[in-house]
C-alpha cells in the first residue's frame, strides 16, 4: 500500500512526463524560428517579444498565488530557447 506522500508523488512524476513532452515539442519550434531568424537576419533577442509572452501568459494563472513562481518557469523557457537557438546559430 502506497503512502500518500508516495500517491503525491506518483502524481508530479505523470505531470513531469507531460511537462516534458510539451518541452520537446516547444523546443522543436524553437528550432523552427531560429531557422526563419537566419534566414531572415533577425537577430536571437527580441526583448519586446519575450516581455509580451511573459505577461500574455502570466495573465492566463488563475491561482495568483503561483504567478512568481511560474514567471521563474517562463524565463527558464526563454533562457534555454536563446540558448538552444544561441547554439545552432554559433554551429551553422
Amino acid at each position: 500500500m502506497k503512502t500518500e506522500l508516495e500517491i503525491y508523488r506518483d502524481k508530479i512524476d505523470e505531470i513531469d512526463t507531460k511537462i516534458i513532452n510539451l518541452y520537446e515539442a516547444r523546443m522543436e519550434v524553437v528550432k523552427n524560428v531560429i531557422d526563419y531568424k537566419i534566414k531572415n537576419n533577425i537577430p536571437i533577442l527580441d526583448s519586446s517579444r519575450e516581455s509580451k509572452m511573459l505577461d500574455k501568459n502570466l495573465s492566463k494563472i488563475k491561482n495568483h498565488e503561483y504567478k512568481t513562481y511560474y514567471k521563474d518557469v517562463l524565463e527558464g523557457f526563454l533562457k534555454a530557447s536563446k540558448s538552444m537557438q544561441a547554439d545552432i546559430l554559433k554551429n551553422k
